[in-house]
């Protein structure tokens, strides 16, 4: 069989380097009303996207991550299948469709080759293909009309079936990776939010090594943070992955310490929060600052109005003649003993403070399409979202 031809380059290799593989493409088409279909697709190999196309350049985009450059030069085939099914099969649904999605490839293991294809729309799971029998069949009772369109499409079928049989594993014994070297780094920074005393603290872990897989928030200040929010891992360019921990804290760090930490397959990775901005400005600095400026201007201002009075009130002195100050006003017994009753069930020093200025006139102190493996991002196309779930819709469809 052809399977079988394919698996002797495999055989003459070493075991480390002749495991299993996968191909898979991952293809996914939109249609706006009144506006022209979009498409685009990101090839993956073993899990690292290896390639970029889409309806735009209408070319392969190979990533650095790619040792190998014998894949094809242009994505004409999957675009054309994409973009005619976002016409065909609302006509068949008789009913409207704004998104496509595709995932088909191969697996090669010295077990043997097995292919799939599978469709979803808007989200959610609709037909699956098997390139066996050249049969489809339906995982929604909507799709059934479009099983039956295609099922009779003998063609097109033969050509799904001679793409994920044929093509898909020779293409994989021509693929070759470059070798990274594992590192994990972890940055943490913070950013103001404008007119409040808060800041949105972002730890940023970039690493090569597969065993990280999370980020967590640590310090006396966690538990304060008003929410966390964990994404990742995300494929970049380079052939590592990114996770992003964000979290809303406080500016104030006179009792409260935040940072992050990472937990790899030999050892944990901790940093915490120096204050920073990404660009390096210091915020709790900043803050400081602007308060002894405040303090210094105050200053100033107080001395210039002693100065100034100082004679005006001496000749005041001579030339009027002192009253005796009238005795201060009595203080009401009842409102005394309300007065007491209310600070003894305030437990908080601030408050009591604020209470106390109030009252007495004194200054106080005081933020299934089976789990679609690889969503392909548009408008970050630094960044890939290796686990995209067909029920989870993209979010310019929300």
């Amino acid at each position: 069989m052809k399977w079988i031809q394919l698996l002797i380059p495999c055989l003459l290799m070493s075991t480390i380097t002749c495991g299993p593989h996968s191909l898979k493409f991952l293809s996914t088409g939109r249609l706006k009303p009144g506006d022209q279909p979009s498409f685009e697709q990101l090839t993956v190999f073993d899990g690292v996207p290896i390639s970029y196309c889409d309806s735009v350049t209408k070319r392969e985009q190979l990533k650095p991550t790619l040792e190998s450059q014998r894949l094809p030069e242009h994505c004409d085939e999957a675009r054309l299948n994409i973009e005619a099914s976002l016409y065909e099969i609302p006509r068949s649904m008789n009913s409207k469709v704004y998104v496509v999605q595709r995932r088909r490839g191969c697996i090669l293991s010295a077990n043997g080759m097995s292919a799939f294809e599978s469709w979803a729309v808007d989200g959610t799971d609709f037909l699956s293909f098997d390139p066996e029998s050249q049969r489809w069949t339906s995982q929604s009772p909507s799709a059934a009309p479009v099983e039956q369109r295609w099922n009779n499409e003998i063609d097109m079928n033969h050509a799904y079936r001679h793409f994920v049989r044929v093509i898909c594993p020779q293409m994989i014994t021509k693929i070759q990776l470059r070798s990274i070297q594992q590192q994990t780094e972890l940055r943490v920074f913070a950013k103001p939010i404008v007119d409040t005393g808060q800041a949105l603290l972002r730890c940023h872990v970039t690493t090569t090594d597969t065993s990280v897989s999370s980020v967590h928030l640590i310090g006396n200040g966690a538990s304060r943070a008003s929410w966390i929010r964990v994404t990742g891992p995300l494929p970049a360019e380079n052939g590592s992955v990114i996770l992003r921990l964000t979290a809303d804290i406080s500016q104030n760090r006179d009792h409260n310490t935040y940072g992050c930490t990472v937990q790899t397959g030999s050892h944990n990775i901790t940093v915490f929060w120096d204050g920073t901005t990404l660009d390096g400005r210091n915020l709790l600095h900043h803050m400081s600052v602007l308060w002894k400026l405040l303090t210094v201007i105050a200053g100033v201002i107080c001395t210039v109005s002693v100065v100034t009075m100082f004679p005006v009130q001496q000749y005041v002195a001579k030339c009027v003649k002192p009253k005796s100050s009238p005795p201060p006003p009595g203080v009401d017994p009842h409102l005394a003993e309300q007065f007491t009753r209310i600070m003894e069930s305030v437990a908080s020093p601030d408050l009591q403070s604020v209470i106390l200025s109030v009252t007495q006139g004194r200054e106080g102190h005081g933020e299934s399409h089976e789990q679609w493996e690889v969503r392909i991002m548009l408008k970050d196309q630094s960044y890939y979202d290796p686990e995209f779930f067909a029920h989870q819709i993209d979010g310019a469809q929300r």
